[in-house]
């Protein structure tokens, strides 16, 4: 019973059943929104980053080239911090340190 869901894993089909999943669930909670446009790319660092890291993790199960891997990483990390920076940059008023 067990053998098509290690299947699943070690062919790294999962991660791009997961990659699907989370541009759906990003596209519909967008698309629910009052100004989609404006959430679909606030969301868009943060599908990229998660896209890259299932994408790694899908190569590295079928043990593929390191630099890759790296590669993809790296994009993970570039789009958090970039999603990061949106997020603080939206709080900044919030976060100023008030000395009086």
């Amino acid at each position: 019973m067990t053998a098509w869901f290690t299947a699943l894993f070690t062919s790294g089909w999962i991660s791009v059943i997961a990659i699907v999943v989370l541009w759906t669930v990003s596209i519909m909670a967008a698309w629910r929104s009052s100004t989609p446009a404006a959430m679909l790319r606030s969301f868009i660092p943060n599908a990229i980053s998660g896209s890259a890291l299932l994408a790694a993790f899908g190569l590295a199960m079928r043990q593929g080239p390191v630099t890759v891997l790296a590669a993809l990483l790296a994009v993970s990390l570039i789009a958090f911090l970039l999603d990061l920076r949106s997020r603080l940059a939206a709080q900044a008023p919030g976060l100023r340190r008030r000395t009086e």
